[in-house]
């Protein structure tokens, strides 16, 4: 009642009007004038000050989570209602997110004074579960218990399982997302970040400065428009319903001018629904906030990690087909943390993972912050002595990943073509389960002539309308340098049984982990560089069973070949399928040849005479190692620096003298 009749007063009040105030100022003392005029505009301020109070009191009592707390903080209460699991307290939240001044509307949205389940829930952020079908699931039905980690197998440990004949089975639940994503393309959604993270008082400028990086916005897969423009054809594909690329990301709904562009280049229909379909799994692998910092854990539902892990950057346990567990373990064949975290599983880890080095602290931030991770991380902060020698040894166009990775898993050939994504049907389903080990990479120049290992991967694509012609030489999708991911396309064939034409296409991924041993001489400096691949084809779609297979790669001064691509054995389609839909390959074995240069750079007499420089060398480092071993030498790490700065740089005659003028002068 109050408040009405401050506000009736408020409306009925004219600041202008000064008519009730005519004051004969001969007859009035001085300051009546400004004092009448004064009181009333102080009543105007106490009632505007009373009404802004009441509207922010009310905001404030709605964004409170009081009730949020008195219902999920009732042990007994949650039980009752059969959900123990959900038991939270704000002691606990605060403590594993290590942010005590949150409520859980802060990051959940609700209703947290509605004492009515339904309406306390109605627009509240939960976890997305993403089905087989590609659609977002009911959390009751698909994670019927805690968020926690189970089973064997850490890169699947997030998955929901239920116990089945005295063994956890996986529910049909394809991957996890957080909830930052909008849950129905599954992108991250910079709406729901502003309204959460990025709240002021929280994360804003975090988030402001996340969504212009490469990484928020997605900027080198939303470039990709269609098959061949504007690069040329990608094992990923291109956009086929995706956002265009912005400098900064201010959405996440479907797009669907490239899906014309796509449709266009078909010889069978392809609809926005299957577009959407096809760009749902595209959007899993992307990124958003909560990927990279929130980490949850068994009995932890609310943990939060400042510096993500490797394991994070790896998915943290929500399947092999998002974030870098998706790019990396199975499109580059590369593997940080080994083991679990690995495509086929059980490659062994980079060694830096075994000395507790994170990503981040080899892949600093770049310029625009959080998501500008620098792609290129130098060795040099760390191995300063070895990154001098190696500037001035014979081998300084060549990076440290040439010689220090022996082996990469992942795909070995991918195959685009009609099957199921999600329950429906497709034209482009990709058959990327063709999972092995190729040994060793192959080395070739990138953009500024340096020597960088690489996984060669045969590439098809089926139902191409026109004929593409093909490249005039290997192509950089990015020629200034930003990544070194070369392709060749070696055009369109005819003649298959069915899904004519068929592009063709040599994909190239650059490779940089896992970090070893370095491998010898002679598996570069040969007349010919050779690799093999070994892989087995476990889809559960395509063929009725899985199969093996085999190529092997040969690279010269003329160019590269894929070789002897066979399965090792007969491969049955099932019913509806053809081998032209999964293994294209078998109808174009004698294809995949890329002219270049692949030569290392070295006649047999130079190779010879240096392999005996280096033997001798080593001889002479390993009395030093002698003579280190039976002295108490302080910084000897310093010493193990210098010790393999002369092996990197065997033949520059300094690089040895330093080491041993250092041990003569250790104690």
């Amino acid at each position: 009642m109050f408040m009405e009749e401050l506000l009736r007063a408020f409306a009925n009040l004219d600041p202008d009007d000064t008519s009730h105030l005519k004051i004969d100022m001969l007859h009035k003392p001085p300051g009546t004038l400004s004092a009448a005029i004064n009181k009333k505009w102080v009543a105007l301020i106490i009632i505007q000050a009373l009404v802004l109070l009441t509207f922010a009191g009310h905001r404030s009592w709605r964004q409170s989570s009081a009730t949020c707390i008195r219902c999920h903080a009732d042990a007994e209460e949650m039980t009752r209602l059969g959900h123990p699991e959900l038991v939270v307290t704000p002691e606990m939240v605060a403590v594993q997110s290590g942010c005590y001044l949150a409520e859980c509307r802060d990051c959940h949205l609700g209703d947290g004074r509605s004492a009515d389940k339904d309406k306390a829930h109605q627009g509240m952020l939960k976890m997305i579960i993403v089905g087989d079908d590609l659609r977002a699931k009911d959390r009751g039905t698909y994670y019927p218990g805690s968020l926690s980690r189970t089973g064997d197998n850490r890169i699947f440990e997030l998955l929901p399982k239920v116990e089945r004949d005295g063994r956890l089975a996986t529910l049909p639940v394809r991957n996890l997302l957080w909830h930052d994503r909008d849950p129905d393309t599954f992108n991250f959604d910079p709406d729901i970040a502003r309204r959460t993270c990025g709240q002021s008082g929280c994360h804003a400028d975090q988030l402001k400065q996340f969504t212009t990086t490469v990484m928020g916005t997605n900027l080198r897969q939303r470039t990709m428009r269609t098959w061949t423009d504007p690069y040329g054809p990608h094992n990923c594909g291109p956009s086929f319903a995706d956002l265009p690329p912005a400098e900064i990301l201010t959405a996440a709904g479907f797009d669907y001018a490239n899906t014309l562009g796509i449709a266009s280049d078909l010889n069978m229909p392809f609809s926005r629904e299957q577009a959407e379909d096809r760009q749902r799994t595209c959007n899993t692998c992307h990124t958003g906030c909560l990927d990279c910092h929130f980490s949850p854990q068994t009995g932890e539902a609310h943990r939060f990690e400042r510096k993500p892990s490797p394991e994070t950057c790896g998915g943290g346990g929500r399947s092999t087909s998002m974030c870098h567990a998706g790019a990396s373990h199975s499109r580059r064949g590369e593997t940080y943390v080994g083991g679990d975290y690995a495509v086929p599983f059980g490659m062994t880890p980079d060694v830096h993972y075994g000395l507790g080095i994170s990503c981040a602290d080899c892949h600093l931030m770049g310029e625009k912050g959080m998501g500008d991770m620098e792609r290129r991380a130098t060795c040099g902060g760390c191995h300063v002595a070895i990154e001098e020698a190696h500037a001035a040894s014979i081998h300084k166009n060549m990076d440290c990943a040439t010689c220090h990775v022996n082996e990469l898993g992942g795909y070995q050939l991918t195959v685009w073509g009609p099957g199921y994504v999600g329950f429906d049907w497709n034209p482009f389903y990709k058959y990327g389960l063709y999972y092995g080990i190729q040994s060793p990479p192959i080395l070739m120049r990138d953009q500024r002539d340096v020597w960088m290992p690489v996984k060669v991967m045969p590439q098809s694509l089926g139902n191409i309308k026109t004929d593409v012609p093909p490249s005039e030489r290997i192509r950089f999708r990015w020629p200034d340098g930003e990544t070194r991911d070369p392709y060749y396309v070696i055009g369109t064939v005819d003649g298959l049984p069915a899904n004519n034409k068929h592009l063709l296409w040599i994909e190239f991924q650059q490779v940089s982990h896992p970090f070893g041993p370095s491998r010898g001489c002679d598996s570069c400096h040969q007349e010919k560089q050779r690799s093999r691949s070994t892989w087995e084809f476990i889809e559960d779609q395509g063929a009725m069973e899985t199969f093996t297979g085999s190529y092997e790669i040969v690279a010269d001064g003329h160019g590269l070949a894929v070789m002897d691509l066979r399965a090792d054995g007969p491969v049955t389609p099932f019913e509806g399928y053809d081998l032209s839909d999964f293994a294209s390959w078998m109808h174009v074995k004698d294809h995949w040849m890329v002219p270049g240069d692949f030569q290392v750079p070295g006649s047999a007499q130079k190779v010879s005479a240096s392999r005996l420089l280096y033997n001798a060398r080593l001889r002479q480092i390993e009395i030093i190692d002698d003579i280190a071993r039976n002295r108490d030498l302080d910084g000897h790490r310093r010493y193990r620096e210098l010790r393999a700065a002369a092996l990197h740089a065997y033949e520059v005659t300094e690089t040895l003298a330093a080491l041993e003028q250092w041990m003569d002068k250790a104690p």
